[in-house]
């Protein structure tokens, strides 16, 4: 053993740059593998955090379109207690957002928003939440709140949150009170899981009870075993009248109810916006598994590169020790040994590069928890991959360093067998497909986030300011707030909506009967001048002014689509909507509110004083100070309530988090797409290293003949320019066909160019012939008569 680690200590001393090299590619690669493989256990094991994970079941109507997963209350209740296999049921409405809530402290009233949800008082049951102190079953009393541990801490420290008194500022939709008690803390749950860390209280007892026909809610089921589905789902089919949800003049659909597992959710790939259900796709999972492997791959095989373009330097070495009496098989061991060295050592600084990105947090796109102590299972088995990988990778250069008669080595020269030149060419090949194919899909996904952001969305985003207030504001002081504001000569003008515009991928949808058809869209209640705040053209109707902002009648303005697919007209009305007049007065562009993986919506804007508009738009003027303006902005809000936390967004900020799933997307594959070049063109340089040194004879012969320097490079590249080139045949179909099937989730979509392609081949190419040519001029100025004398 002695002997063996004073071999490989000499073997790293030798042979510095190549270990160098060796130990860096496969460290980084290690990085990158257990990183991606932190991210995939984190999708994988979504809502799988609740001991009662797998007896969990969401409701759903899967012939009701858009209204699947959002049901009626009552129709909700009826599902809960429909068999005995139900041991508990919630509902959840996930459309209540943030709320403004108070609390009084020694300093003073304390303002904060928080997400809020009303439920079941059951809902601690359905998902088993750990209660740290209270009462679990506190719910039960409808003054009672349950909140995270996370938000007990930030107000009120380390003392008691529970019995502490929460004071809502503003009015809450299902909730008839503004007055709360903490009744319990429960520990955060993590964020991959569709529960997240809100202020939960038990929703009205008699709110919506009786409303067949308004969907705004979840429902999840637990129960008593996942084998009772099919009983649970048979037994409310057969009995329930599914006539109480049909509207009039819907079409009669056969309805039915089914129960999806919770655990499958997140890979229905429902929705990207995360507002109603947090989604993932499962082919981008596999697809980052799939990346992970090849980088992997293509470390090993420039390891297996590096070693075998030692061999030149090694086998006369190796050889010696076996004319000297060494074993083959103690040679053999002394190699192996020095392999899985170099791998253990490889995964160590991998490891280490895993702690500092952890630390620094300078991976945003990855959404997983990269602590080793939180991941140590994973980093366990990643250590096995990583000795396998060692074993693996050893075998061929052992074998061929091991494997020349001693008396052919010491007495004449040798070469590159053709066996052991189609394998080396075959590995390099490989690695080559994989760069260019990353480079490739990097691009196109870059083009389809820049045709995302420069698409028009029939609104004018730039210069728009978005405050976000809450209804009681709104209600009380929106006439003081757009008076004080427009006082600046930095502010153009200020207008209102009930939801944020374009920030989403549903919105309030509603149905309304016209020319005896009912349709259906999404309602978006506006101030009167929403219009020509955020620059929507006007297309047919008359200009709306503010006395259309009327309590005695709902004004509507629809889209284009929703005129085309309905036949709307100005002039007309909408039947059986609420029990006020509603009046069709005008047409307006196609406006995009959702994100582009959806198609063209049918939007109906309506002005009504029936709705608080808490979302502020405030158009700058061209050319001002938005430094200036938004310190004006603050200063507003902060006049009319000093306690109230608000922020100042931009579209820039509105569309990161609309499209941040695609945007994580983008810089992983970039990320990697860099890695795998980096390690590649590396792989290149091993082997140049390997090709050059077997062929300093050749090369001498050819300069003695009277080669020039440029046609022994011609030479030396042919092979990596024919090799690159069949490849780049090989990558492009591939990618093409993956981008195309991934361009499939979105309506709107850059073209698949040509040209991507071609450059993608290209840069390979450069960086290939630069690096065979900078590596082989050394060897091509060489004086032959001493390569020659050498070999």
């Amino acid at each position: 053993m002695k002997k063996i680690i004073k071999n490989l200590i000499n073997t790293l001393k030798r042979f510095r740059l190549a270990t160098t090299f060796n130990i860096l590619g496969l460290s980084v690669a290690f990085a990158a593998f257990i990183i991606i493989l932190m991210q995939v256990n984190y999708e994988r094991n979504f809502d799988r955090c609740y001991s009662t994970s797998d007896k969990v079941f969401r409701v759903t109507l899967p012939n009701n379109g858009e209204f699947s997963i959002i049901l009626s209350r009552p129709f909700i209740e009826d599902v809960i207690h429909s068999s005995p296999h139900i041991k508990a049921g919630t509902i959840l409405n996930p459309y209540i957002g943030k709320i403004y809530f108070s609390v009084n402290k020694e300093d003073g009233k304390n303002g904060f928003r928080h997400q809020f949800m009303t439920c079941s008082p059951s809902i601690t049951d359905v998902f088993d939440f750990i209660v740290i102190e209270g009462e679990k079953d506190c719910l039960k009393k409808p003054e009672s709140v349950i909140i995270p541990q996370s938000l007990a801490r930030t107000l009120f420290g380390e003392e008691s949150a529970v019995g502490k008194s929460l004071h809502c500022e503003e009015p809450i939709w299902s909730k008839d009170r503004l007055d709360f008690v903490i009744g319990a803390v429960y520990k955060d749950v993590p964020e991959n899981t569709q529960i997240k860390n809100v202020i939960f209280t038990a929703i009205d007892d008699n709110y919506d009870m009786s409303n067949w026909y308004s969907s705004n809610y979840l429902c999840y089921l637990l129960l008593d075993d996942k084998s009772s589905v099919q009983t649970v789902c048979e037994n409310f089919n057969t009995n329930f009248d599914f006539s109480k949800i049909n509207v009039e003049g819907y079409n009669d659909i056969k309805e039915s109810m089914a129960l999806t597992p919770l655990t499958d959710i997140y890979f229905l790939n429902e929705t990207q916006d995360g507002n109603i259900t947090k989604s993932g796709n499962e082919e981008i999972t596999k697809l980052i598994v799939a990346i992970a492997i090849l980088i992997i791959a293509i470390a090993a095989i420039n390891f297996m590169n590096f070693n075998a373009s030692l061999a030149p330097l090694r086998i006369r070495s190796i050889n010696t020790q076996k004319v000297l009496g060494c074993p083959t098989s103690l040679l053999r061991m002394t190699l192996f040994v020095e392999t899985i060295a170099i791998t253990s050592l490889s995964f160590i600084l991998g490891i280490f590069y895993v702690w500092i990105i952890h630390q620094t947090g300078e991976l945003s796109f990855i959404e997983a928890d990269l602590s080793l102590s939180g991941n140590l299972p994973l980093v366990v088995l990643c250590a096995g991959i990583s000795l396998v990988i060692g074993c693996l990778v050893s075998i061929y250069p052992v074998l061929y360093m091991t494997s020349f008669p001693a008396v052919m080595v010491l007495k004449s020269n040798f070469g590159l067998s053709p066996s052991g030149r189609k394998l080396r060419t075959i590995l390099i090949g490989f690695q080559f497909v994989i760069s260019i194919g990353l480079i490739m899909s990097a691009s196109f996904v870059w083009l389809q986030n820049k045709y995302i952001r420069d698409f028009s969305l029939g609104f004018d985003k730039e210069q728009i300011a978005i405050v976000e207030l809450n209804s009681d504001l709104y209600k009380k002081h929106h006439k003081e707030y757009i008076s004080r504001l427009e006082k600046s000569p930095e502010i153009e003008g200020v207008a209102f909506s009930y939801q944020k515009l374009g920030a989403q991928d549903h919105y309030a949808t509603t149905g309304a009967k016209y020319n005896e058809e009912m349709i259906s869209f999404f309602m978006l209640p506006v101030s009167w001048n929403f219009f020509e705040v955020l620059g929507i053209p006007i297309l047919e109707g008359k200009e709306p002014t503010e006395d259309d902002n009327r309590e005695d009648r709902n004004t509507f303005f629809f889209n284009k689509h929703a005129q085309q697919k309905y036949n709307i007209e100005a002039g007309t009305s909408l039947e059986s909507f609420k029990t006020k007049p509603n009046l069709i007065i005008g047409i307006v562009d196609n406006v995009k509110i959702t994100s582009l993986r959806s198609g063209d919506d049918n939007i109906g804007f309506i002005m009504s004083q029936s709705y608080p508009l808490p979302v502020s738009y405030i158009r700058l003027q061209a050319g001002s100070d938005p430094v200036a303006a938004t310190n004006h902005i603050r200063e507003v809000v902060a006049s009319i309530d000093p306690s109230y936390p608000f922020k100042i967004e931009f579209y820039d900020t509105v569309f990161n988090q609309l499209y941040h799933k695609e945007e994580n997307l983008r810089q992983m594959i970039t990320a990697f797409c860099i890695l795998a070049i980096v390690i590649s063109i590396v792989g290149v340089f091993g082997l140049v290293i390997f090709e050059t040194n077997s062929k300093r004879k050749e090369i001498g012969i050819r300069k003695v003949h009277g080669a020039t320097i440029s046609e022994i490079l011609v030479m030396l590249n042919q092979s990596y320019i024919r090799i690159t080139l069949i490849c780049f045949a090989i990558a492009t179909p591939l990618v093409y066909y993956g981008i195309f099937k991934w361009l499939e989730r979105f309506a709107y979509k850059t073209p698949i160019y040509w040209w991507v392609f071609v450059l993608s081949g290209l840069l390979i190419l450069l960086l290939t012939v630069i690096i065979v040519t900078v590596q082989s001029w050394k060897a091509a100025r060489a004086n032959p008569v001493d390569s020659v004398k050498n070999e």
